[in-house]
């Protein structure tokens, strides 16, 4: 029997939609214009051809198990043994809820249920959840430690711009069946307020843990003349 993560898949890949000339704020794509950086970057990142994270393979390292830290003798034990990961993966980067799973995310967790108002259902975001490793070790955590009321009733949201790794996020949560019913990936752009739809009056908790390593907001690269001290903002020409 299929997983059944994988009944979600087709729809989350009908609903995926990119639009870069209703996103850039130049409205110039590619060619032979120059493109601001902003725009530049997001194109390099998510574009879903040649887009850096919409690789099916991912740049993000996934660990096949966690890492016994109590069998490493110090810090040079652990560069030696992060630099055999590095290269038996053959990945750009592990992420540090990746490399620290679970503790990582279970002290997230930990932390939510400590401060948490539990009369109210609980609702997680999390921006760019990356291979989902955050999301199914805080739904474990849930479910080993908190009342079964707020696990039953609790909703986990990861909002993510990359197909592909909105993808890996349902497999890699759905390896628990019951996190499933849980658990939601909303393929999008979480920096578009239209995303987000009505305000919400009930409290919710919002994770971004790689959002500022990732770039997925829309920053500006900017110069500042030295003569005349104007601003400029900086433009990248694709040849």
């Amino acid at each position: 029997m299929a997983p059944a993560y994988l009944a979600t898949i087709p729809a989350l890949r009908r609903a995926a939609r990119w639009a870069p000339a209703a996103l850039f704020s130049s409205g110039i794509v590619a060619g032979d214009k120059p493109v601001l950086v902003r725009d530049f970057v997001r194109s390099a990142l998510y574009d879903p051809n040649h887009g850096y994270f919409s690789k099916r393979s991912g740049p993000v390292g996934v660990l096949d198990s966690a890492i016994r830290f109590h069998k490493l003798d110090g810090r040079n034990a652990y560069m030696k043994h992060l630099d055999k990961l590095y290269k038996m993966h053959d990945i750009s980067w592990f992420t540090p809820v990746e490399l620290f799973k679970p503790w990582y995310a279970y002290a997230i967790a930990a932390s939510i249920l400590r401060t948490a108002n539990l009369s109210v259902p609980l609702k997680i975001y999390e921006i760019g959840g990356g291979s989902g490793t955050c999301a199914k070790c805080v739904l474990d955590y849930m479910m080993l430690n908190a009342p079964p009321k707020v696990y039953n009733n609790m909703k986990y949201i990861s909002v993510e711009i990359s197909s592909s790794l909105a993808e890996k996020q349902l497999e890699t949560v759905g390896e628990v069946q019951s996190h499933l019913s849980k658990f939601t990936v909303e393929h999008r752009d979480a920096t578009d307020v239209a995303g987000w739809g009505s305000k919400d009056p009930q409290p919710c908790w919002v994770l971004m843990l790689e959002v500022c390593t990732a770039r997925i907001c829309p920053v500006k690269e900017t110069k500042r003349h030295h003569c005349c001290h104007k601003v400029y903002q900086q433009l990248v020409h694709i040849g």
